[in-house]
């Protein structure tokens, strides 16, 4: 009968790292153990109840026992092509003191095996066991391959139900308890964000933050039931349209003057921490002066007088800006300055009176020139209708033209 595993002819497609030191004849049959990079040309398995390993009779009995809670630890290896018991060891202490003293001493670094250890817990099966497969760095090529292809048969002989946590392990810092602690803390930790998922993550948290201190801000319970009502109860970044932040007196007085025409441009900024929009300033600002008023470091809301001239008539447009620099600020702040943008607006036009005859959002102030204004502003209508043509005839040879038929000097027809 061939062995489980079975490493037929290699030949010229031995690694080049063991065909020199092998010998001929050896070359010829194929190598197991000399060659530990496992580089080979082939490789047979027999795959009958995964490498035809079983337990013996006698391990079957001791695990039927040894699931009933009496043992506490066992150590079971293959020999002879069998699933054997190797060593085993009754409870002494609870199972977290017993831990590295009972397991510890099993594990040989030039040999595979299997462990099996039995916690203090139950479930509806009985006693939980923790199943630890051990494949020291050391041990050959061919054991490593021999246990791995045996795991799953063990498994099902001694009950996949019984089985809490399987532990792989390669060296004792793997396998102690330190490493079955580390083992749990990393399969009860969430998975990994992606950097997507860790922007909404951020974005969510950013959005309850604003939603509690819009609620603490407004002290009312009817004020605090509509500020719910306005952000939702999935509290999704479309729902903050209500956020209002108040105006600074200073920003009152600027829109009056503006206004009135006194100025010709404001320059608004939202104060996170006290919660309201502040003016930045006022200077004087002439159009080809417009793009250097826009921060390239931070959000900013304008107003701007746009003065022009259209169909030969001198017109004032009050545009609106609002300026967001990428993604060079925080979350946070391209939020809330979104957020609070319609109600500025609204309350600008039914406040003060002020209509805005444009609205743009812009990156950089690279682009604002007097013709783009324009063209933002008087947008060009294609009103002009395409004059009606006449179908032209279906197309090739129509054929010769008919004859009128008259009559003849002689009086013949012709």
């Amino acid at each position: 009968m061939d062995d489980p595993l079975t490493v037929v002819r290699v030949g010229p497609s031995v690694c080049h790292q063991c065909r020199d030191s092998l010998p001929a004849d050896q070359e010829e049959r194929g190598h197991t153990d000399t060659c530990t990079c496992s580089f080979f040309y082939e490789r047979r398995v027999k795959m009958s109840h995964q490498t035809g390993i079983n337990a013996t009779s006698e391990l079957k009995e001791f695990l039927a026992q040894a699931r009933g809670g009496a043992i506490r630890i066992m150590k079971i290896v293959i020999r002879n092509e069998e699933l054997v018991l190797d060593s085993y060891r009754e409870p002494a202490q609870s199972w977290d003191k017993d831990y590295d003293h009972f397991l510890l001493p099993l594990l040989t670094h030039q040999e595979p095996c299997y462990i099996l250890y039995r916690l203090d817990s139950q479930n509806a099966q009985g006693y939980e066991w923790i199943f630890i497969p051990w494949s020291p760095d050391q041990s050959p090529v061919r054991q490593k391959m021999l246990y791995a292809a045996t795991r799953a048969t063990l498994k099902k002989e001694f009950g996949g139900g019984h089985i809490k946590d399987e532990m792989f392990g390669t060296v004792e810092d793997d396998v102690c308890f330190q490493g079955y602690l580390r083992h749990m803390t990393s399969c009860s930790s969430p998975a990994p964000l992606t950097t997507a998922e860790q922007q909404l993550q951020q974005i969510k948290v950013t959005e309850d933050k604003v939603v509690w201190d819009e609620r603490r801000r407004i002290g009312t319970p009817t004020a605090r039931a509509r500020v719910t009502m306005e952000f939702g109860l999935d509290k999704r970044a479309q729902t903050l349209q209500g956020l209002a932040f108040p105006l600074q007196e200073e920003a009152k007085r600027a829109l009056q003057q503006l206004k009135q025409r006194c100025i010709n441009y404001i320059q608004l900024r939202l104060d996170v921490e006290k919660e309201t929009i502040e003016l930045v300033h006022t200077k004087p600002t002439e159009t080809h002066e417009l793009p250097f008023r826009i921060p390239s470091d931070s959000p900013r809301y304008h107003f701007f007088i746009f003065k022009h001239s259209h169909q030969g008539q001198r017109q004032e447009a009050l545009v609106f800006i609002y300026s967001m620099p990428g993604y060079t600020c925080s979350i946070k702040e391209r939020m809330l300055y979104s957020s609070c943008k319609n109600r500025l607006l609204d309350e600008v036009e039914k406040d003060y009176h002020l209509e805005v005859n444009k609205k743009m959002e812009i990156d950089n102030g690279n682009d604002l020139t007097e013709d783009f204004l324009y063209e933002e502003v008087h947008p060009m209508e294609h009103t002009l209708k395409q004059a009606f043509t006449k179908p032209r005839g279906p197309g090739g040879k129509r054929g010769n033209k008919r004859l009128i038929k008259g009559v003849g000097e002689n009086g013949e027809e012709s």
